[in-house]
């Protein structure tokens, strides 16, 4: 059962062994694990509870209502938009349901933290019990959109290494709008996955709830408080949950800014340092002749892992994505300004998208202002802006492959290539605030593990140094970027945490 902050009249103070912030793959994975255990969890969303009866598939309606700050977040000096999730089920109800399997050279690197019984053979079977639990399938070639199939076929005929997507979806016939949420409950998100296991097991959801403080006395928490919200996100009363053990899931942003805010004990000075955000920037594929459409179909279906350090070991450390999202968002990768942007958005439909996520070695960091919001400080570093121009320029040269016309770059000083000779021209380019359209749809690293409490902020068992009963089981924990879209890698981390929380409450 799920009750929402508009549900509930003045304020409000409940009991459980177990309290996790965050509903997300995170949050709800832990949430279900310890459930099933046979432990009584209460899970606080400050998002609102949605269904798909909810999902207008307008724009402007949703990206208000599922996205932290409206899809409006960004790195403190602007260089880079910040998309995440706030909504029952976090980023999993936003996201493009692309799943990858952590890749085992990534396992192995992070295992060297100091983080026993990380590798590929003891993450298989949570691998495993997560593809059973999402209905993860590979796409077809045939279900392939045009707008992932011309990268595909630029890929194919320079023989670089790529694959289909698989993807947690169940009966998707490809309406477009996996950005603003499936109305139509083919994405198998957490909250259509996870949380129900967790709340058949027992576990309560809270919706609404904003988490403002960790209770604690510097070596042991008693809960968490913060208000319940109306739908206007205004609050509308107090809210305290007592607890044995604390889990917070808010994601790489909304973790480290909750535990800042509490002042909890920080050995290292960890905590929101090691920020990375996976910086991604498009290219576009201009075919005057094709009816490409872009915005129709499976929007991310084929992707290039020929130049991505944890698949196929290249320095450059990228993946080349098909990707798009309905004309709205679309329109923002369109460059240009008024009247020219208007008439590039007329040459939309024949436009090839393809998003670089690049694994980046630069980090940033979140801190909090006076009022306890999150500040985040992240400018791309020189050596990942020159990885970035690099794989830009080979998704214009398999756009060119395919037979593009023309290609461009999220410049905000337009570049134009009109041939494969003309993509060295980008050398001169910068990847700067201001200079170029970069996103981040994943975050990763805050609170990092690890096993030297100076330089991680939480143990090789996913517990903060600080204090004995508090635990992170999100993208934080990550000790790099994934290199890989890591919806996957959080479900399994956070199933791994909860499992050893689990055997140590007995």
């Amino acid at each position: 059962m799920i009750v929402t902050g508009s549900a509930v009249s003045g304020d409000l103070t409940l009991k459980a062994r177990v309290v996790v912030v965050g509903s997300g793959p995170g949050g709800a994975t832990a949430a279900a694990v310890l459930a099933e255990a046979g432990n009584d969890v209460i899970v606080l969303e400050e998002g609102p509870y949605v269904t798909s009866a909810d999902l207008t598939q307008r724009e402007g309606e949703m990206m208000g209502l599922l996205y932290q700050e409206g899809g409006t977040r960004s790195t403190a000096d602007k260089g880079v938009t910040i998309l995440h999730g706030r909504v029952v089920g976090g980023g999993s109800v936003v996201n493009h349901l692309i799943c990858f399997r952590t890749p085992d050279r990534l396992l192995d690197l992070w295992a060297r933290e100091g983080i026993e019984d990380l590798t590929p053979a003891t993450m298989a079977p949570r691998f495993d019990r997560i593809w059973e639990v999402l209905n993860i399938a590979r796409i077809r070639p045939d279900q392939l959109n045009l707008n992932n199939g011309l990268l595909r076929r630029g890929a194919l005929a320079l023989g670089w290494e790529g694959d289909c997507f698989e993807r947690n979806a169940l009966n998707c016939y490809g309406s477009g709008f996996c950005t603003i949420g499936c109305a139509y409950d083919a994405k198998q998100s957490a909250a259509l996955t996870w949380l129900p296991l967790a709340s058949k097991a027992g576990a309560r959801i809270q919706a609404e709830a904003r988490v403002d403080r960790v209770i604690h006395d510097g070596t042991r928490a008693t809960g968490v408080e913060g208000v319940l919200l109306g739908p206007d996100r205004k609050p509308r009363g107090h809210m305290r949950v007592d607890a044995d053990v604390v889990v917070v899931s808010g994601g790489a942003i909304r973790t480290p800014a909750l535990l800042l805010r509490s002042g909890v004990p920080d050995p290292g000075g960890q905590i929101g340092r090691n920020l990375h955000l996976h910086p991604g920037s498009p290219v576009v594929g201009h075919f005057p002749d094709l009816q490409v459409d872009p915005f129709d179909g499976i929007l991310q279906g084929f992707h290039v892992s020929e130049f991505s350090w944890p698949l196929a070991g290249h320095p450059i450390d990228a993946l080349l994505e098909g990707v798009s999202g309905p004309p709205g968002v679309g329109s923002t990768v369109v460059f240009g300004l008024g009247e020219e942007h208007a008439a590039n958005m007329a040459r939309f439909p024949h436009f090839a998208i393809c998003g670089v996520l690049l694994r980046d070695e630069g980090a940033g960091r979140v801190t909090v202002d006076g009022a306890g919001n999150p500040k985040v400080d992240y400018t791309i570093s020189e050596p990942d802006a020159k990885r970035l121009r690099e794989a830009s320029k080979r998704a214009m040269e398999a756009y060119f492959a395919a037979g593009a016309a023309e290609c461009y770059t999220g410049h905000v000083r337009p570049f134009r290539a009109t041939s494969t000779s003309g993509v060295v021209a980008l050398d001169g380019w910068g990847y700067g605030p201001g200079e170029v359209g970069i996103i981040s749809y994943h975050q990763m690293g805050t609170v990092r593990m690890g096993g030297d409490r100076q330089r991680h902020a939480a143990d090789p068992d996913g517990r903060l140094w600080g204090l004995e009963n508090v635990y992170v089981a999100d993208s934080s924990l990550f000790p790099t970027a994934s290199g890989v879209n890591p919806q996957i890698t959080v479900y399994g981390m956070a199933m791994r945490v909860a499992e050893r929380l689990r055997d140590r409450l007995g």
